[in-house]
């Protein structure tokens, strides 16, 4: 038996309602009493939610959780992810000219090659003009159609290739509130004002109106307050603000042109003069935003960006502003408390990982759920494992940032020829000065983002081997112009074969998709 005999998570939103869901799953279903769960937030007020990508690992979470996935479209407001488009971030020109995208599935291999190989070999030669991410992946294809991941019969969770979704934040938390307090979570709505410390870490937080929670083990889910962990507890924060500037974000939701119209089945991130904006298609709105730099942007110039690239489209609530703090506390489990979401790091959603930081904290924890006097050694772990997990993840996307030509405005000479890499990201792009990213690179990779997700990125901003690859005097052209052909191939069958985003979800019943335009 473990230390935890009882559970406390203050603050809901995602965090806290999928911490609820996933705790109550992997720690109290095989228990001959429940676990006793409660979580504790105050009053929401009804409001539209905040925009939601993420990446394919949310499948299998839901998945695991037993929610099926209809709920998600029927509840959550969800349309299909392929991947992301990345626009202006070479050289800051138009969409039509300055574009990459990075789906989600992986090139397939061909005659003991990456396709990445075969591609530079026909690259070098003058062979391909094509951008990787079309010569190599088959889901790019589903970018330009609309076109939906699965296939009308495809099975929950499954498809032909990855995909996330693209949902209403505050939706999603009230669909994992329902099913976690159908399955005995205990909700209490009410303000923590005090937090009670022993000998053993937190003993219990105070109420606004003087109710006592007392728990073993507590999960702080309050965002960047980190009322737990970092007020409370005294754990300091490591900043990334040196390498990753963005610190405020601004969204506003806008109504579909048409209403019947397509929806895209990609997330946009759009480069501007101060960081990023994005832009995705939930069944009944857009959902759009920019992330800047406050150093480099007022919060109303942000405001005067975003109004301006919604012109036209009818705003459905005012802009939200937020502040942001790129980072990670020094250590996420202290004592018997555990942080998750932004109250233990943050990475801002460039790659859409803004939920997957919370489900791949969650996995970690469980994994290392020890016998009762003996999780000194498992909290030590997670601590170092989580540290640097949160390097890989800030080193993947600063290099969105280091690796651009743009140097137009004050924000892109910081993020470029100002700024001084982190040792391991310098380490690794001298490495892939000289060849392709095979696995082996990547000794101590922990997250979900691997070799092809670094190749399209790297590709996408124009950084390949300054002289080429070695690999190009062993691969005959031929060989390579097949592997080609049969990405192509592939190509054409998915494209032929999948549904638009819009008649895919027209085939769920019970899912609407019609709205007015405005």
């Amino acid at each position: 038996m473990s230390d935890i005999q009882s559970i406390v998570i203050v603050g809901g939103g995602t965090a806290g309602w999928l911490a609820a869901c996933y705790l109550q799953r992997t720690l109290g279903a095989a228990r001959q009493s429940p676990l006793p769960i409660t979580l504790i937030e105050p009053p929401q007020a009804a409001s539209i939610g905040a925009d939601l990508a993420t990446v394919p690992t949310l499948r299998g979470t839901m998945q695991a959780l037993g929610i099926p996935e209809r709920a998600l479209f029927t509840a959550a407001d969800a349309t299909l992810s392929n991947g992301l488009r990345f626009n202006g971030w070479r050289r800051g020109g138009a969409a039509t000219d300055d574009s990459f995208d990075h789906p989600f599935d992986i090139p397939p291999p061909f005659h003991g090659f990456a396709t990445t190989a075969h591609w530079l070999n026909l690259l070098q030669r003058g062979l391909t003009r094509e951008p990787m991410a079309q010569a190599c992946a088959v889901q790019t294809t589903l970018f330009d159609g609309h076109l939906s991941p699965k296939l009308v019969d495809s099975p929950e969770y499954q498809a032909p290739v990855s995909y996330g979704y693209q949902l209403d934040a505050v939706k999603l938390a009230m669909l994992l509130q329902q099913k976690a307090l159908e399955r005995g979570v205990r909700h209490v709505q009410g303000e923590v004002v005090r937090v009670q410390r022993g000998a053993g870490g937190i003993e219990a937080v105070e109420l606004a109106d003087g109710r006592r929670c007392e728990a073993s083990f507590f999960i702080d889910c309050t965002g960047s307050r980190s009322l737990l962990l970092q007020q409370a507890l005294g754990v300091p924060w490591v900043s990334f603000a040196d390498w990753l500037p963005c610190d405020r974000t601004v969204s506003l939701p806008l109504a579909h042109g048409q209403a019947h119209g397509a929806l895209r089945s990609h997330t946009t991130a759009t480069a501007q003069a101060a960081g990023w904006t994005w832009d995705m298609d939930l069944q009944s709105r857009r959902g759009t935003g920019y992330v800047y730099a406050s150093r480099f942007c007022s919060d109303d110039e942000a405001v005067a960006t975003l109004r301006e690239l919604g012109a036209g489209h009818k705003p459905l609530a005012e802009p939200r502003l937020q502040r942001l703090r790129a980072g990670h506390a020094a250590r996420a489990w202290e004592a018997n408390c555990l942080a998750l979401g932004a109250a233990g790091g943050f990475i801002e959603p460039l790659e859409s990982t803004g939920l997957y930081l919370v489900e791949w904290m969650l996995q970690l924890f469980v994994d290392h759920v020890a016998p009762a006097g003996n999780s000194d050694a498992c909290r030590g772990r997670v601590n170092r494992v989580f540290g640097d997990f949160y390097e890989e993840m800030r080193d993947f996307i600063v290099a969105h940032y280091a690796l651009s030509q743009r140097r137009d405005t004050p924000f892109w000479r910081a993020c470029t020829e100002e700024a001084t890499l982190p040792p391991r990201l310098a380490e690794l792009l001298a490495l892939w000065d000289s060849k392709v990213p095979t696995p082996t690179d990547l000794d101590r990779r922990l997250s979900l983002f691997g070799v092809a997700n670094w190749s399209y990125l790297l590709a996408g901003l124009q950084r390949l081997p300054s002289q080429g690859i070695g690999l190009s005097g062993h691969i005959s052209p031929e060989i390579s112009l097949k592997a080609m052909a049969h990405v192509q191939g592939i190509r054409r069958i998915a494209a032929a074969q999948s549904p638009t985003m819009r008649d895919y979800l027209l085939s769920l019943d019970g899912v609407v998709t019609s709205h007015a335009a405005h």
